[in-house]
């Protein structure tokens, strides 16, 4: 039976990436910063007739990750793959711009997903199999207004992700990224454009898990204006974005959903 840990995956995405892996037949453990929501989906799942362990761990902190780790490893067995999902980010604004908020988005996004690689792959090396999955971002394609921190740390993802890959598929360990485009997870004043609900992401995602694919992107629309994105001279590029979206003049709330991306 294969150990899968997802992290962020207390909502959204990854619980119900959690909930579709567990009824595949994977073990999984469960982590998340928010413990009583953890342990209502690992009761959903037992319910359902599958095995999963909830961990209580903030990815950000190294510590936290390597003991969450272990304890997965002492009741599930060897960690067969990891689902690096915990991430998110805020808008990024020029009249209140600061380093920390870099920093933090950064940390989460990028720094934790390293952290928990760190944690896993010696026994993948030791084993010479495993998997490691990235939720990563058609945001990290090209910067975006307000998007400074979260693309900067999903661009930053994308490429770990692809040099990972490139070094350890020879020893066998896939690598899989999947960049994700809006994804509905509570309701919005204002829609995202081809925004697709959780199940439906959820679905993809899962199947392209399955299949080990070195890349995945969706949905098809939004992935194409990407990659048309990548293509376009910077003059039509900025021509193109400048002022989009609204105009705030104060830093909005900090929270984790107002860009695509799933949360710890």
């Amino acid at each position: 039976m294969t150990v899968t840990v997802v992290t962020g995956a207390s909502s959204g995405i990854g619980r119900s990436l959690a909930r579709r892996l567990a009824a595949g037949g994977d073990s999984v453990a469960v982590l998340a910063r928010r413990k009583p929501l953890l342990d209502s989906l690992v009761e959903e799942i037992v319910q359902a007739g599958g095995r999963a362990l909830a961990v209580e761990c903030n990815v950000t902190d190294r510590d936290q990750v390597q003991e969450a780790m272990r304890q997965v490893e002492r009741t599930l067995g060897p960690i067969d793959r990891l689902v690096a999902n915990a991430g998110g980010g805020e808008r990024t604004l020029v009249d209140d711009f600061q380093a920390a908020q870099i920093e933090r988005v950064v940390a989460l996004n990028l720094g934790g997903a390293a952290n928990c690689i760190e944690a896993v792959l010696p026994g993948m090396l030791r084993r010479g199999s495993g998997h490691l999955v990235a939720t990563s971002s058609i945001a990290g394609y090209r910067g975006l207004p307000h998007g400074a921190a979260y693309g900067a740390a999903k661009a930053a993802l994308s490429n770990m992700m692809e040099s990972l890959r490139l070094d350890l598929e020879p020893r066998g360990v896939a690598v899989t990224t999947i960049h994700a485009g809006f994804v509905k997870v509570k309701q919005r004043k204002r829609p995202r454009p081809f925004a697709v609900d959780v199940e439906s992401a959820t679905r993809r995602m899962h199947r392209a898990i399955l299949d080990r694919r070195r890349h995945y992107a969706f949905p098809l629309t939004l992935t194409v204006a990407g990659f048309a994105a990548r293509l376009m001279p910077a003059f039509l590029y900025d021509r193109l974005m400048r002022d989009r979206g609204a105009k705030p003049h104060k830093r909005a709330p900090t929270t984790t959903t107002t860009v695509p991306g799933p949360q710890q």
